[in-house]
């Protein structure tokens, strides 16, 4: 395996031969070249992989939910987390999501009420506001992330 190659590995303790810094975390350490002169040439600083999901660099063109391209970052550059956009509002004349039974309508809550400025007969047409909240249907986080394991990458360092 030549040097600078990484590695996903799922322990604590690094590869045997270790012992001798053929291995390194990728954590942003400094490459120290007099112990590793191969990877400072390549390189002055490991990668910092901890907590971030490995992409293969390029694009690419899917069709499973309409026509989407999934496109990297440039090589090495730490890409953000994002969503599809989803907006909309709604309001209804339904006296209380809150007491319903139904599974898909627990994502919603009535949170007050709207005057859409219409008159039936005499009296306004007071309908709900309704908010929605994912957290009550999916499990939700601080972050967007797919069901994921933790390794330890590695960097042959000689």
């Amino acid at each position: 395996m030549p040097v600078g190659s990484v590695i996903a590995w799922p322990l604590t303790s690094l590869p045997s031969g270790s012992e001798s810094g053929k291995w390194l975390e990728c954590n942003g350490q400094a490459i120290n070249g007099s112990h590793y002169p191969k990877l400072a040439l390549l390189m002055s600083h490991t990668p910092d992989y901890r907590g971030v999901f490995l992409r293969g660099l390029g694009s690419t063109t899917s069709t499973h939910y309409n026509i989407v391209t999934h496109q990297s970052g440039a090589l090495g550059e730490l890409q953000g987390d994002s969503v599809r956009n989803v907006t909309g509002w709604f309001i209804s004349q339904a006296s209380d999501f809150d007491n319903s039974n139904n599974a898909d309508q627990k994502l919603f809550k009535t949170i007050g009420s709207y005057n859409s400025r219409r008159k039936i007969g005499n009296a306004d047409d007071w309908n709900k506001m309704i908010k929605f909240d994912m957290s009550k249907v999916v499990a939700t986080s601080n972050e967007n992330r797919p069901i994921n394991i933790a390794v330890n990458y590695l960097i042959k360092a000689q």
